[in-house]
């Protein structure tokens, strides 16, 4: 929920920052608030979180200034979430139910499959 929460405060500092020249000034920030709003509720949290990992490093390349590393590290942290997932306490895991990976160990009567 913390990743999450993250990558949405991440939303409004990268989408702010890309141009839409076609559009009004204002686009910017529904798209941004639109984002936020769907990663803090972890709503197709893999998508937005992969959108806005290309997003966050496309301002990174376009900027070329200081902080195009801090925004690759956000950028890493959004990819993360979107591998990660959305968590158990998202509208994601209600729709589409928890999902728990469980490893049991080898017992020594098993060889292994070599």
């Amino acid at each position: 929920m913390l990743l999450r929460l993250a990558c949405a405060w991440i939303a409004f500092l990268v989408i702010a920052r890309l141009p839409f020249p076609q559009f009004s000034p204002n686009t910017s920030i529904v798209v941004s608030v639109a984002f936020a709003l769907t990663l803090a509720l972890g709503f197709g949290t893999p998508i937005v979180a992969f959108v806005l990992a290309a997003a966050t490093m496309a301002t990174a390349f376009m900027t070329g200034n200081d902080s195009a590393l801090t925004m690759i590290a956000r950028g890493c942290g959004c990819a993360a979430l979107g591998l990660l997932g959305p968590g158990a306490y998202s509208i994601d895991a209600n729709v589409f139910g928890r999902r728990v990976i469980r490893l049991e160990p080898r017992g020594p009567d098993r060889l292994s499959d070599a």
